[in-house]
């Protein structure tokens, strides 16, 4: 199961981490195969056995498993900030004890450039089901980070996954263009509008504004995207997104006003509407919510100052019209 990320750091590109599919099945010793390069990233590696590309992610699947290889990439400038959590053993167990990974161990592999990749290793419990969890972090054009997950029961090896992991290599960044057509999704941004870039292959933010990075949220800003956990039956759709909302950061004391039925990417879906505040400043939002193929859910948020919102509203609905999920296999 992938743990919905938090729009918050969404919105600030640097803290998106991955996670995985839950899985019930014996793993089988991992032998590498041929070489390829994960749709949408900079990265070239040699998955292991049994390991395909996903077309649900940025990243590789082992769909008789339900293991995942997750692939998120950061601006370069993000790798000093994201390297911290990776400082020492204790340091990485207090900081991913946060996403509710127990880390028990942090190891330094060498990677095929030479260059130095830090390896945290532990379990995370989500519910019932117990998982085995590897997060790598490496550094080229840009910010990398690599997290392996499977259910303990696969018994995944650790010398397959530290195979692959020192197998990769990064080239140059993909165009925001193939980065785009590598979502599980389609959008398309309208004027003043304008794409920032996608993470995680899962996801995509824009903003209003001339800043790609807005600590302050001053800016104007959209997020849209995909989860590959957490399926939702549909008449749990407005339930669940509220309780998305309220778990959202600058969002958890957010004022609802309305709550509509709607259509959004092609399906029956909900929308919830309000005011929130960030830092004392008022804020209006919308929030689109929608459940695709294998009960997997699209959400879109919006989110401007007050007094500005009436005039971003016309290009936000244009942006909502244009949203559809993606005809992959």
């Amino acid at each position: 199961m992938i743990p919905s990320p938090r729009f918050s750091s969404l919105a600030r590109v640097f803290s998106c981490v991955a996670a995985a599919l839950l899985g019930l099945l014996p793993a089988q010793p991992g032998l590498a195969q041929e070489r390829l390069t994960i749709p949408g990233t900079s990265v070239n590696l040699e998955p292991i056995k049994g390991f395909v590309p996903s077309s649900r992610f940025a990243g590789l699947e082992n769909p008789e498993l339900q293991a995942s290889v997750v692939i998120v990439e950061m601006p370069a400038i993000a790798h000093p900030e994201v390297a911290k959590l990776f400082a020492d053993l204790d340091t990485a167990k207090t900081n991913f004890a946060k996403q509710n990974v127990a880390i028990v161990a942090l190891d330094t592999l060498k990677g095929r450039a030479g260059d130095v990749v830090p390896l945290a290793s532990g379990t995370q419990t989500m519910g019932t089901a117990r998982f085995d969890k590897w997060i790598a972090l490496l550094k080229g054009d840009r910010t990398v980070l690599l997290t392996v997950q499977a259910p303990t029961t696969t018994k995944l090896r650790a010398q397959d996954v530290r195979a692959m992991v020192t197998s990769v290599s990064l080239g140059a960044e993909p165009t925001l263009e193939q980065k785009l057509e590598a979502l599980p999704f389609r959008i398309r941004a309208s004027e003043p509008f304008r794409v920032v870039d996608t993470f995680g292959g899962l996801g995509v933010l824009m903003t209003a504004g001339a800043l790609n990075v807005d600590p302050k949220s001053e800016q104007p800003m959209l997020i849209a995207t995909y989860q590959t956990s957490g399926q939702i039956a549909s008449n749990q759709l407005g339930e669940a997104a509220e309780k998305l909302l309220k778990t959202t950061r600058h969002f958890e004391s957010a004022t609802v006003t309305r709550r509509d039925q709607v259509r959004f990417a092609g399906a029956d879906g909900v929308l919830i509407s309000g005011t929130h505040d960030i830092d004392g400043v008022r804020k209006r939002f919308v929030q689109y919510m929608a459940i695709g193929p294998q009960a997997r859910f699209l959400r879109l948020i919006a989110t401007a100052d007050a007094g500005r919102f009436d005039t971003l509203e016309p290009a936000i609905r244009m942006i909502v019209d244009s949203v559809a999920f993606a005809d992959k296999p």
